[in-house]
């Protein structure tokens, strides 16, 4: 790991050393702020907003008033106000879905997000989210889809009104709808997977959902995802994004300080059940180098370097799907690296076959619908060099 120190050293800005430092929960040696002379003001700001960490960053207040250009400290604030005002409005949401989905016998449950916030820092408003995600069984998609437009949300993934056959062929090649409210800014994303595709976590959306706990929300108990299947999750959510925003390592982090040794034994020998030992184990390392957390004492507790240095560059710069071609082309074989499975590579492949922004591009009939597979690589080179 002495590398991957030196990398972070020498590649990460000033800016985003500074970010590091004061989101740690205690700022126990001040001299690793380094020069604040040297700090691009605005620079750190938009850090601080691109990986939502401006609450951690607030909860250092005395330092902050103490070293910062009141601007800064004061547009910080301001985007803290404003995501907690938001934040009451998500609880609302969350607790109508409840509602409504009870009422109509769906079984549900509710993971990231909101609820995520209230777990990990007992405040709804803590994390800076950016919608409600809420898990169904595949069977209920569509009735569930329809009670969130009754509550006043505007699809807007897919932006076009599916056929049978669409929706059929879009359950394995997508995992979610996505909503809007079209006054307050709400957005809700209904999960039939938990993730894309299904094989990547690999357990059932029916025994995810029966394994639910409650969480109290204001006078409610809404059912949340339980706390092993959650820590497995977390670790593997942000492994696929290559944890590009820090918050979501800050989360896990967060989780591993809260967990007892052997729940997090239970939760590392679900990881190697699925498959998911890489994803654990990367989340561990990098709590580790960045937030100070101790590393599980368990037996072959390591992976490859390169699954280590792909997040430190996300992070630092843009994750690998924003890096042109060349970076798509990594990105295939990293997430090929985070889970040696045939079963999910096969699914990986299989979805490639036909996407619903295909399906808005060209309208074929429903006897026609084969057409969209042979038409499929010419719609990905048109999308590549003509579509931003």
């Amino acid at each position: 790991m002495i590398d991957i120190k030196k990398h972070i050293e020498l590649k990460f800005s000033d800016e985003l050393k500074l970010l590091i430092f004061l989101s740690q929960d205690e700022l126990n040696d001040i001299s690793c702020s380094g020069n604040l002379d040297n700090i691009d003001w605005d620079e750190f700001v938009d850090l601080t907003i691109k990986h939502r960490l401006v609450s951690h960053v607030l909860k250092h207040s005395g330092f902050l008033a103490e070293k910062f250009p009141i601007p800064v400290y004061e547009k910080l604030i301001d985007v803290r106000l404003k995501h907690s005002r938001t934040s009451l409005n998500y609880a609302i949401h969350a607790i109508r879905i409840f509602q409504e989905f009870n009422e109509k016998d769906i079984p549900h449950l509710f993971f990231k997000g909101p609820l995520l916030s209230l777990e990990l820092y007992n405040d709804i408003g803590y994390r800076n989210f950016g919608d409600i995600d809420v898990l169904v069984k595949k069977n209920d998609a569509e009735k569930a889809k329809i009670l969130i437009e009754e509550l006043g949300f505007t699809c807007i993934y897919p932006r076009i009104k599916l056929t049978e056959k669409q929706k059929e062929v879009n359950y394995s090649i997508s995992h979610h709808y996505q909503f809007k409210h079209p006054v307050q800014t709400i957005h809700i994303e209904l999960h039939w997977n938990i993730t894309n595709p299904e094989t990547f976590f690999g357990v059932e959306s029916k025994d995810i959902i029966s394994n639910s706990i409650n969480l109290k929300v204001s006078n409610y108990e809404l059912p949340y995802i339980s706390k092993i299947e959650n820590i497995v999750f977390q670790a593997a959510h942000g492994s696929i994004h290559q944890w590009y925003r820090l918050f979501w390592l800050k989360d896990f982090s967060k989780l591993l300080t809260m967990v007892n040794p052997e729940d997090l034994k239970k939760a590392f020998d679900l990881s190697k059940k699925l498959k998911l030992q890489n994803c654990f184990i990367q989340a561990c390392l990098l709590s580790n180098l960045l937030y100070k957390t101790d590393v599980p004492d368990f037996e072959n507790f390591n992976i490859k370097n390169h699954l280590i240095k792909i997040p430190v560059n996300s992070i630092s710069k843009k994750d690998l799907s924003k890096q042109g071609l060349k970076g798509k082309i990594k990105f295939v074989f990293y997430r090929i690296r985070l889970k040696p499975d045939f079963k999910y590579y096969f699914e990986l492949i299989y979805r490639l076959r036909t996407h619903l922004s295909d399906w808005e591009l060209i309208r074929f009939p429903k006897k026609a619908f084969f057409l969209y597979y042979i038409f499929r690589p010419f719609l990905l080179i048109y999308k590549f060099l003509f579509k931003k």
